[in-house]
Order: structure tokens, then C-alpha cells, then sequence
């Protein structure tokens, strides 16, 4: 999972009984909801999926971040690089959406997989 969408709130499994989207994980009053199935080194894909997610499920999210205490993150995770500076862009249409929703954006860089070579 690289695009995930955590939402906290205190009545956090009311609010899950009443929406259509079913976490893939809930512990310690986090949901956690795959937003894409785009890899860690598609950021471009990950955002792809994420804008339609947060629009489509628009009603559901603004439900659960309604409560009192309720915070949210969408974290999109990317694989690091080795270059001498990274800039990776949040598109003014997401970052509309998520505002709208009441939701923080988030990037968590992960190393890179290591490239295994066959040499004997």
C-alpha cells in the first residue's frame, strides 16, 4: 500500500459502522484506508488514484473527520532516491480536496529496494 488515508477519532467504530469504505486495519482509534494501488515509486499514479478516492468518498470521510478530536493524514509513501534534491509536487486539485475534507497531506520516504544483482 503506498497511498493510505488514516483517519483518529474517539468514536472512531460508530462512524466505521455508518460508511460504505472498510479500513484494512484499525488499532489504537486509527483507521487505515488503501487509497492507491499505485508502487512506492509512482507518485504521480499514487495522486492519480488519490483525488477521485477522496471525491468519491467525500461524504464518508467528512463524517468521520466531524467528530470531535478526529484527525486525518493522507500519507503518500514514495521510494527514496539518490539524487541531490527531491521535489515532488501536490497538485492544487488534491490539496483542495483534502483541505475541503479537513485532512493534512503527508509524504513518508522509504528506502529504496535494493537492486540484487545474479553475479557469481
Amino acid at each position: 500500500m503506498s497511498c493510505v488515508l488514516r483517519i483518529s477519532a474517539p468514536r472512531l467504530d460508530d462512524c466505521l459502522s455508518q460508511v460504505s469504505i472498510k479500513p484494512y486495519r484499525v488499532e489504537r482509534g486509527t483507521a487505515h484506508f488503501d487509497v492507491s494501488a499505485s508502487d512506492f515509486d509512482d507518485f504521480t499514479g499514487q495522486i492519480n488514484d488519490a483525488i477521485p478516492f477522496l471525491r468519491s468518498h467525500a461524504a464518508e470521510i467528512r463524517l468521520m473527520m466531524n467528530e470531535p478530536s478526529a484527525d486525518g493524514v493522507l500519507d503518500v509513501a514514495i521510494e527514496g532516491r539518490d539524487v541531490a534534491a527531491l521535489l515532488d509536487t501536490f497538485p492544487a486539485e488534491l490539496v483542495r480536496e483534502a483541505s475541503n475534507l479537513g485532512l493534512a497531506l503527508e509524504v513518508s520516504h522509504y528506502p529504496a529496494a535494493e537492486q540484487h544483482s545474479d553475479e557469481a
